[in-house]
């Protein structure tokens, strides 16, 4: 699976679980956050295609992931990053 196709996958599963994705020029790198009932994930657009998977993976790991359909690769990602 590409690094594209890893983000493209990730964005949706964020989608899904109602995270609102930005993408901007901004001094850092990004996070996530929740302003009242709304997750946001806010990102540089201008971060590394690994900073983009690292920052998606992070948003997620903290969801509940167990109704939603992931890839073994995506499933993997977020594995790997609860573990650290």
């Amino acid at each position: 699976m590409k690094k594209e196709e890893i983000i493209v996958e990730l964005v949706r599963i964020a989608e899904r679980l109602g995270i609102k994705i930005i993408e901007d020029k901004l001094l850092r790198k990004g996070g996530h956050c929740r302003v009242f009932t709304i997750k946001y994930l806010i990102m540089d657009k201008r971060i590394s295609t690994n900073d983009k998977i690292e920052l998606l993976v992070s948003a997620l790991k903290s969801q509940n992931l167990d109704d939603i359909y992931l890839t073994p690769k995506i499933r993997e990602l977020c594995t790997l990053e609860k573990q650290n």
